[in-house]
């Protein structure tokens, strides 16, 4: 029982040293956010009762939302958002929800980000294309995400708008990559707008969203789920003797 109890506490402080590690590999990503295992009491329910005592389980890995600081790159089309809401990001594989600002267009004029995902408008269902043919000069992007540029015959291109999203419950949120996320049924309905409607932040052109890790509280994590994997190996070893104090016993 001691052992199996000591087992479960090193699989739960390896979790936490994985959630841990994850974050502190992610404190100079843009739009990461930084997750937190949380753990409970591991329960034996039978007809005879609850019967607490039989260690511990990983809960859940939650996603800390909070917003990280604005750091400036002086690119027009790096955007942060200063407030609620997601950028729309879509690709053949289907839709994605990020934090993370930073676009460019491509050959085509299709805004895009570092993965070659396409930016949404406010139906989340139509790309942002830059009229005309590039390259694109004397982009501008407004506090509400409209976009003007000039192409290459020095013609204005037609507005655009950038498209933001948001969940009523954001921690139901799948995360599919270290700075986006899924809809689940658990997030709610998706709510479609545009930067500062419907409950959207702003957005901030030539700057990004810098990951919202607090490199010196992960470190103290990291110092307290090490402790805890060696005082449940202390334990299974504890176990392990008193075992064998019985085998030798004559």
């Amino acid at each position: 029982m001691v052992m199996s109890i000591g087992l479960t506490g090193l699989k739960a402080a390896n979790t936490h040293l994985q959630v841990v590690s994850q974050n502190v590999a992610n404190v100079s990503t843009t739009g990461f956010k930084s997750g937190r295992a949380e753990f409970g009491d591991l329960v034996d329910s039978n007809a005879a009762g609850i019967h607490p005592g039989l260690g511990v389980r990983t809960q859940n890995i939650d996603q800390e939302f909070l917003q990280g600081n604005p750091e400036m790159t002086g690119n027009a089309l790096d955007l942060a958002i200063n407030g609620n809401g997601f950028f729309i990001v879509k690709d053949p594989s289907g839709t994605a929800y990020t934090r993370a600002g930073n676009f460019h267009p491509d050959k085509d004029g299709f805004i895009v980000n570092n993965l070659g995902q396409r930016v949404q408008d406010k139906t989340g269902a139509a790309d942002l294309q830059l009229s005309g043919t590039g390259p694109w000069t004397d982009i501008n992007v407004d506090k509400n995400g409209n976009i003007i540029a000039f192409d290459s015959t020095g013609a204005a291109t037609t507005p655009l708008q950038v498209g933001m999203a948001n969940f009523p419950n954001v921690d139901g949120l799948k995360r599919v990559g270290d700075t986006q996320w899924a809809a689940t049924p658990e997030a709610g309905a998706v709510i479609n707008s545009t930067p500062g409607s419907g409950g959207m932040g702003l957005v901030s052109s030539g700057m990004l969203e810098a990951s919202n890790v607090d490199i010196t509280e992960q470190l103290v994590d990291m110092i307290v789920a090490q402790r805890d994997f060696q005082a449940n190996a202390q334990t299974i070893t504890a176990g392990n003797n008193m075992v064998q104090t019985i085998i030798n016993i004559r």
